[in-house]
């Protein structure tokens, strides 16, 4: 016996970027809870030595790895999946048209570059090759027909952790860097899924 299943496009209340306006507390708490994994990775990290980083670079890397791991939870949400897949509403101003633009959306994510720059030795090679790639990818899930949106986005991920672990050598410390990014955005932003509700 099939259970019933209740799928909503349509939301109300307070605009919420992070996790979609409308968004249950288990949804708000379960983003904010994965916000916290990777910085606490981080912490240890630079707690026992592992990386020499500065305060500079430390508060860096702990944004980056909030915005990451937060975002890739958050951007499964039903609420935000809800959300970044209708078209904006006129209370959310042009801040709701620019992060609901998924080209807009993903272009802002200058990671790579950020990490090769200040972690990287000033290395632009890693920023821009990744940051290529990353964008390239995206480009390649948006001209994808809906239907093959999910699997073509896990093949693009998938390519991502080989060439993580093969071919652009990670900065030490931001080895999750590149593909949470990739499921971040790639999948969990770009990928179009029915946003069920209770």
């Amino acid at each position: 016996m099939k259970s019933r299943v209740r799928i909503e496009w349509e939301y109300d209340g307070k605009t919420d970027f992070s996790s979609g306006t409308g968004a249950y507390p288990s949804e708000k708490a379960l983003g904010l809870l994965s916000a916290a994994v990777i910085p606490c990775f981080l912490l240890y990290l630079a707690h026992s030595g592992a990386v020499e980083w500065n305060a500079l670079q430390l508060a860096v890397a702990l944004l980056l790895a909030f915005d990451v791991g937060g975002g890739l939870v958050s951007n499964a949400l039903n609420s935000c999946k809800r959300f970044y897949h209708t078209p904006p509403k006129k209370k959310e101003g042009k801040l709701g048209f620019v992060l609901k633009h998924p080209v807009l959306f993903s272009v802002f994510h200058v990671h790579p570059v950020v990490a090769g720059l200040l972690f990287g030795e000033r290395d632009w090679t890693f920023g821009l090759l990744w940051y290529g790639l990353f964008l390239a990818s995206v480009a390649a899930v948006l001209r994808t027909p809906l239907y093959l949106q999910r699997p073509v986005s896990m093949l693009l991920i998938m390519l991502s952790f080989l060439v993580n672990a093969y071919l652009i050598e990670p900065i030490a410390g931001f080895e999750w860097l590149m593909p949470l990014l990739f499921i971040k955005i790639v999948y969990g932003h770009l990928v179009r899924e029915e946003p069920y509700r209770k």
